[in-house]
């Protein structure tokens, strides 16, 4: 426990060169291209009309009554927090081999590395919010005090993507098979969470199995919050569940990751 204890002061002396990394990591993606940093939004957009165009033309899937809430802009509340999810836990399982430089540097703070990178995604996921407004006013439906609780959910999806991040970040140094299999891993988690196919078409032994994946929270969440008009707090044994496993990871994650920080350099 005395390994966590520091983390938050950490990241709160270094948030300014989080962010200044963040953009870095932006600009220079992206910096041999005309349209530059503005591909890191436009392709989770074409991605999103993808999807949009082969399950509501190509599968014909639709709310099953006229009144009920369009299946687009279901799949659209559930495809931007799952990209932002698997892009900042790809990039930041991969954030210490990918500086590998700083390694030897033993004044630098290697904990922020994994974090620089889901600010970055975070930094494209509030551009597609942006996006996702513009699209429920255009369906008639605008913004309320409900809306305000997606800070809630972007900061409980960044809490649990940072914990994981330092735990596979970690072992992708000693392991390089965990980034190998990360991508399997995460095409896997997409098709088991309820993003293009509704959770309740499911009950019993099969529901409690995807009620236990915490990305179903997040996923809901973000209904609930521009859909449905619900709290947050509507399913507390929910909240409770989620808080715990990512709690649970985030100090699994910094105690490994600290604990073995120092032998990054005698693999790299």
């Amino acid at each position: 426990m005395n390994l966590t204890k520091g983390i938050f002061k950490t990241v709160f002396q270094q948030r300014s060169l989080i962010w200044q990394l963040a953009r870095y990591k932006l600009r220079e993606q992206y910096a041999a291209t005309l349209l530059g940093s503005f591909w890191a939004v436009l392709q989770p957009l074409m991605t999103i009309l993808v999807f949009w165009f082969v399950f509501s033309y190509g599968l014909k899937l639709q709310s099953p009554n006229a009144n009920e809430i369009p299946f687009f802009l279901i799949l659209f509340c559930g495809l931007v927090p799952w990209m932002t999810f698997s892009e900042g836990l790809s990039a930041g399982t991969q954030s210490i081999l990918a500086h590998q430089y700083l390694v030897k540097k033993i004044v630098f703070p290697l904990e922020i590395l994994p974090i620089v990178q889901i600010v970055a995604s975070l930094v494209v996921h509030l551009y597609l919010i942006g996006f996702l407004f513009l699209i429920l006013i255009f369906y008639g439906i605008w913004p309320s005090l409900y809306s305000i609780q997606i800070l809630y959910y972007i900061f409980a999806m960044a809490f649990l993507t940072t914990g994981l991040s330092w735990l596979l970040s970690a072992l992708n140094v000693f392991h390089r098979d965990v980034g190998q299999s990360l991508n399997l891993i995460i095409m896997l988690w997409f098709w088991i969470t309820p993003i293009v196919w509704p959770a309740k078409n499911l009950s019993g032994w099969a529901l409690k199995i995807v009620e236990a994946n915490p990305l179903y929270y997040i996923i809901e969440g973000y209904r609930s919050t521009f859909l449905y008009a619900e709290p947050f707090w509507h399913n507390p044994n929910m909240g409770v569940y989620f808080w715990t496993v990512s709690i649970s990871m985030f100090i699994i994650g910094i105690t490994f990751f600290r604990r073995v920080k120092n032998q990054f350099s005698d693999v790299l």
